[in-house]
Formats: C-alpha cells, sequence, structure tokens
C-alpha cells in the first residue's frame, strides 16, 4: 500500500531578510555571496501526519516496522540537461557536487503570501502585489515571534538533522528516507512543527559568485510534480489457506467483517491448530498473532515433512471480542498438501504459465470522485479456458499518468494480494490529485517477465466536478 501525504505549506527563506516567497513554484534553494558576505537560503515544508495516525490507530497501518517514509521533491531541472550549470537571469549558477540536509523546525511559523525573491521593477497593481516582506521569514516565524536562537536553526545543524543527501550532477530529485522520524510523529514521540531543506553548513558559509543554485517545485506548482511525503506499507496479504505445504512456513489469515465492513477486534485473537486425529499441533496465544491491517490477523505455521499429506488440519480462532462482546470462537480448516509438488527436483524443467489477466472493480473510463476507495480484482484466466481463474503470486501493478509524451510514476511496481479466493489489490483515491490514470499489471512466472500495460484507464475528479 502507497500513501502521499503532500505538502501543507511551504515557504523559502532568505538570510537576514524579511523577504516572504511562500506562494512560489519553485523553491530557490542557494549559497554564495561577494566580498565578505555570505548569502544563502532554507526552505522550509510541514507536512500533517493526522492521516497517518489514524490509519495507524485503525490498524490500516498495522505494522510500523514496515512501513517506510519517503520525502520527494521534484527538481527543476530534471526534465532538460542542458540546463545542468547554466545560470538563471538574476546570475544564479545552476550548481553540482552538493549535500542538502533535512533538519526541524523549531516552532510554529506561517506560510506566508509572497512571490518573488526580490524586488522588482514592474507595473504591479496594488492588488497584484508578488514581492512581500511579512511572516514566516529568516527572522520571525510568524508576525509578532522571533525564530528562536535567532533563525531557524542556529550555527550547526547537526543536532537536528534528520536526513542527508548527497547530489552528483545537480538534477537529482530529492528522495530522503526519514522512516524513523516519520514514525515517531505516527506514534507522539516528535513534536510535528515541519522541517527545513539546506546546503550543508560549509557550503551555507562559502562566499561565491556566482551564487549557486538548486532548485524544487514547491506545493503551489501548477504542474504534476507537488513535494509530498510518500510512505509504503510493505506487508501484502500472502494467504496460504488454499495451498498449504508441508515442509514450509505457511501464512494464514483470519478476516473479520461487520455489517460487510472490515472491523477490528477489541484485541488479537488467538488460535489452536489440531492435526487429522483431533490432537492439538500448536496453540498460538493473542500475543503471537499478527494485525496487517483493518480487520485482517494472521500466523504463520509450520508443518514437517513427517506430517501425512491431504488430511484436514483445523484451526479455531478464539478470545474473538467486538466492541466489549464476546463472540464464539470460529474453526476453519486447511488441507496439508504434500511439499513435493512445492519443491520440485529432478530432470524436467518448470514451464511458467501465460495467463491472461483482466481487472474488475473500476470500469474502463470510469470517473471516480476524489476520496472513494476501490478494491480491484486481478482475474488471472488460466489459457485455453473460459472461466477457469486461479489466485496466484508474482503480480503486481503499476499506476501512472501521462505528463505530455512522459509516463509520470504515481505508484511503482507493488505487489498485488493474493487473498483465500481472490488476487486484488485497494485503491484509495483521497490522496490522487484529479487527473486520469492509467493502471499496469506484470506477471513474474518461473523467469518469465509479462508486462500487461495500460489493462484500465480512468479518471479522478473532484467532488464538485
Amino acid at each position: 500500500m502507497l500513501i502521499r501525504s503532500y505538502i501543507d505549506k511551504n515557504n523559502t527563506i532568505i538570510k537576514n531578510t524579511q523577504i516572504n516567497t511562500g506562494r512560489n513554484p519553485i523553491a530557490e534553494i542557494y549559497y554564495g555571496g561577494k566580498d565578505t558576505t555570505a548569502d544563502y537560503t532554507r526552505h522550509l515544508l510541514y507536512f500533517d501526519v493526522t492521516d497517518l495516525q489514524n490509519r495507524y490507530t485503525s490498524g490500516e497501518l498495522g505494522d510500523l516496522s514496515k512501513v517506510v517514509h519517503t520525502l520527494r521533491m521534484t527538481n527543476s531541472s530534471f526534465f532538460d540537461k542542458d540546463l545542468q550549470a547554466q545560470k538563471l537571469l538574476d546570475g544564479k549558477q545552476r550548481t553540482s557536487s552538493f549535500d542538502l540536509v533535512l533538519f526541524r523546525v523549531n516552532k510554529e511559523w506561517d506560510e506566508g503570501c509572497g512571490y518573488d525573491y526580490q524586488q522588482l521593477l514592474s507595473f504591479e497593481s496594488e492588488d497584484n502585489i508578488t514581492f512581500v516582506e511579512s511572516a514566516s521569514n529568516w527572522l520571525n516565524s510568524e508576525t509578532t515571534t522571533q525564530w528562536d536562537d535567532g533563525g531557524v536553526y542556529s550555527g550547526s545543524p547537526s543536532g537536528i538533522t534528520v536526513a542527508t543527501q548527497h547530489f552528483d550532477k545537480g538534477n537529482e530529485d530529492i528522495s530522503m528516507v526519514i522512516t524513523d522520524e516519520v514514525n515517531s510523529l505516527i506514534t507522539g514521540g516528535t513534536t510535528n512543527y515541519g522541517y527545513g531543506v539546506a546546503f550543508e553548513r560549509d557550503l551555507e558559509l562559502l562566499i561565491k559568485n556566482p551564487s549557486q543554485y538548486v532548485g524544487f517545485f514547491t506545493r503551489h506548482t501548477q504542474t504534476y510534480y507537488e513535494p509530498f511525503l510518500e510512505t509504503v506499507y510493505n506487508d501484502p496479504i500472502r494467504d496460504d489457506r488454499k495451498n498449504f505445504y508441508a515442509g514450509k512456513t505457511n501464512r494464514l489469515y483470519f478476516y473479520v467483517n461487520v455489517g460487510g465492513q472490515p472491523t477490528n477486534l477489541d484485541n488479537n485473537p488467538s488460535v489452536v491448530i489440531k492435526d487429522s486425529n483431533g490432537s492439538t499441533f500448536s496453540a498460538i496465544t493473542s500475543a503471537q498473532t499478527i494485525q496487517t491491517t483493518t480487520g485482517i490477523y494472521y500466523v504463520d505455521v509450520f508443518v514437517p515433512i513427517t506430517q501425512e499429506n491431504c488430511v484436514l488440519f483445523t484451526d479455531t480462532w478464539g478470545d474473538i471480542k467486538i466492541n466489549g462482546i464476546d463472540r464464539p470462537d470460529v474453526t476453519l480448516d486447511f488441507e496439508i498438501k504434500s511439499d513435493d509438488i512445492y519443491y520440485n527436483f529432478g530432470d524436467s524443467e518448470s514451464l511458467p504459465i501465460e495467463y491472461e489477466v483482466s481487472l474488475s472493480g473500476i470500469k474502463r473510463d470510469e470517473k471516480i470522485k476524489r476520496g472513494d476507495k476501490r478494491k480491484v480484482f486481478v482475474n488471472a484466466r488460466l489459457p485455453y479456458t473460459i472461466n477457469q481463474s486461479s489466485v496466484i503470486d508474482g503480480l503486481q501493478y503499476r499506476l501512472w499518468i501521462r505528463e505530455g509524451t512522459t509516463q509520470v510514476n504515481v505508484i511503482d511496481w507493488e505487489d498485488v494480494n493474493r487473498a483465500f479466493l481472490r488476487n486484488y489489490f485497494i485503491l484509495d483515491t483521497s490522496w490522487f490529485i484529479p487527473n486520469e490514470y492509467y493502471i499496469d499489471i506484470k506477471l513474474t512466472s518461473n523467469e518469465l517477465v509479462k508486462t500487461y500495460t495500460t489493462k484500465l484507464k480512468f479518471s479522478v475528479v473532484n467532488q464538485k466536478e
């Protein structure tokens, strides 16, 4: 599962000035200066983690150890190599070979409504002022509030640095993994005042003419390249109940639905597994079962190859309580299949299976209102059959948009869930920017990798549309 948390406010502040650039579509991060005076900027940004906290509380992000958070900002020169090392109109030169640091901001601050980085001669009317000296800026976080210690940070930022990224050519995008930091925001261990992006301290203090510059799209860009925090939860469903093999670790899932909706239990369930003779094979406590997402729990079970094949085991789930109400135990079963089916040794080579893949759950060219959530089923039909489908491994999906002639990944290749009866994935459009979207499917089978392009096209629109 992938979630984007877009930047809620941003601003680029200029050393020792009151200039505000909160509405500018480009964050100009630069260093340089003339004579004996250093001149540099820092970019401030803030993303709200309330949605991530709610998802964690609800169990949708069941295990934070399987979550990766990455700050992503698109370089304003990434699409044109001719822009590397070129100068801007104001004389700044696009730089290369540098480090950027991400640091914590130390208090509340306002975005402001400024635009220009310097005052230019223009024919602006009083109703269209683009050069603004107001908070936030280098001196003040808010109009009547100064930054602590005279700035966002004073001196070396080593104590508040969250991440560092090296840039070789200077046209790379910001891609900073900040998993521990964001997990601490989610659980309340760290106060969220936002973050800043700056050149490493030695470069900030370096006097260089022309000034050295790198630019990134801000949240006010008119393109698709808004900055965001990307959250990837890598815990796809892999239900082995239908194909439970001796001699390997298998995963058994327990699904809880109330009124047709996935619902969390008050606490994790326990499970007792019994063999075909009714003897207890394994007793797993509530503390040992794992919640993967809302209303879905699992345990890992290993049955040795000494066990008789083609027999039924039972798994009885207990300690089931919802909203303080105890529910009766639930008994399910699974068949032990021979390890010879899973482990294939000998003089024959397994051949890949080419499935015919189709999608359901979203109609082709459907217009989906932003905020809707859809379960998309991936149907893998066996070749030379009409309706015979399989629940299989090796399926992935990709979501992308067109930006001119370029395919821009929205969700890079992610695993498709393998539940008991269906392959599926969830699309939560709450963070989708209104646009036209495309889905590709990739199948990997015994060294065969086949991509099914543009299997589905749909649009996401605003509620008012």
